[in-house]
């Protein structure tokens, strides 16, 4: 959700009239960020949330899969149970708009988009999704250069496998030729792919094609105003050494039992590690000696003043905590977390990644101890990097720039 408001805000500061678009399965409320910021809002209707007992095991289900299974359940929970909304909303902002832009595993955009003749961009939040001559598809082994293409075809006979069917279910509603291969095709705007990760965490390789552009993180401009620190969490900075922060970001937002079961495991990891700590849990807030529990933070305020940074390894998250120049320990859940994790790990900045299937207090208290050991050398140069970025005007500029639409 991040990537698109501060897309959204930033395409109205280049004086454009946006709409976005959000499907929200955690039932915050969007509208402060709209009206701050000047664009339109539309909130695409979605079927009513199971019960809690049904969300925690549907949860649990998805965290013992594998990688596979993990893209068909996110599918069939994300996608097709709302897909009549999707497609409703994506004819509407197609009749109404002279471009639109989405998230890259949004298909029913695309179809829309090309049945209506509107011209659309895609935005994906990695770049190992592309596939290149220069690396092999995240996850399997480096075997040389010759590999690489039996790779990524291997990888989109799997992904295709997941995906292609629903693609295509929704091309021939518009009338629109199958796509043959997802990778390819599906997820990648012929025109414009905004690839929202900074290139001094992931290089682009030289034979992409012009139109992927890897504009960095988006998020709130340089130089803008940074949340005050609540009076609580300002008390607990003050009154001892930088503690460790602990946050699984989106991945709590499900039943109150799961969120105080992961509490319960988070506070006695901090406490077999000897830290203190600052955890993260919606809905709870409460003090415990060397542990400060809270239902949220501003981290951008926050985790500078942190010894070491534990996250789920969310796009927006990892780009705060890189930010914030302090080492960091990834607990991956699902999707790209994985490929944040490990390749954190690789440049120096975190320290080996954790799985949540099975994890334990004393596997994430070792975790940590090996993160707070780290030099943050390291996490400090990347810090400063990132600092001068700004990945909403570079986006900006591509979008004007490919679509001639600039003020």
């Amino acid at each position: 959700m991040r990537p698109f408001l501060a897309l959204a805000a930033g395409l109205v500061r280049a004086g454009h009239e946006v709409t976005l678009a959000l499907l929200d399965h955690t039932g915050q409320d969007w509208t402060s960020f709209a009206e701050r910021d000047g664009y339109r809002l539309i909130s695409i209707p979605s079927v009513e949330r199971p019960p809690a007992a049904e969300m925690d095991a549907m949860w649990r289900r998805m965290l013992a899969a594998g990688p596979l299974r993990q893209m068909d359940i996110m599918f069939r929970d994300a996608f097709d149970l709302n897909l009549e909304a999707m497609i409703e909303t994506a004819r509407r902002l197609c009749a109404a708009n002279d471009l639109v832009i989405g998230h890259f595993l949004v298909h029913p955009l695309r179809a829309a988009a090309q049945a209506a003749g509107v011209p659309m961009a895609t935005m994906t939040p990695v770049s190992y999704i592309v596939p290149t001559a220069e690396r092999p598809p995240y996850g399997v082994p480096d075997l040389g250069r010759w590999s690489y293409p039996l790779f990524w075809r291997l990888g989109s006979f799997v992904i295709n496998r997941v995906v292609l069917r629903r693609v295509n279910e929704v091309r021939r509603r518009f009338g629109l030729p199958p796509d043959r291969d997802a990778i390819a095709q599906s997820w990648v705007a012929d025109r414009l792919n905004l690839i929202a990760a900074s290139p001094v965490l992931c290089p682009p390789p030289g034979d992409w094609g012009a139109n992927h552009v890897m504009c960095g993180f988006l998020d709130r401009p340089v130089g803008s105003a940074i949340e005050p620190v609540p009076a609580e969490i300002e008390a607990f900075l003050d009154a001892g050494v930088p503690p460790v922060y602990l946050t699984f970001g989106s991945m709590m937002t499900l039943s109150d039992a799961y969120r105080r079961e992961t509490a319960a495991l988070l506070r006695e990891a901090v406490r077999l590690a000897g830290v203190r700590a600052i955890i993260q849990v919606p809905g709870i807030d409460e003090t415990e000696g060397d542990c400060l529990i809270v239902s949220r933070s501003p981290y951008a305020s926050v985790f500078p003043r942190c010894a070491l940074v534990v996250h789920h390894g969310g796009a927006g998250t990892t780009q705060t905590a890189l930010k914030a120049g302090v080492p960091a320990l990834v607990v991956a859940h699902i999707a790209d977390q994985f490929f944040w994790g490990a390749h954190l790990a690789k440049l120096g900045v975190a320290a080996a990644p954790l799985n949540r299937r099975g994890l334990t207090a004393k596997t994430l208290a070792k975790g940590i101890r090996r993160g707070l050991a780290m030099s943050g050398e390291r996490s400090a140069e990347f810090g400063r990097a990132l600092a001068t970025e700004d990945g909403v005007k570079a986006a900006v500029e591509a979008i004007d720039r490919t679509f001639g639409c600039g003020n």
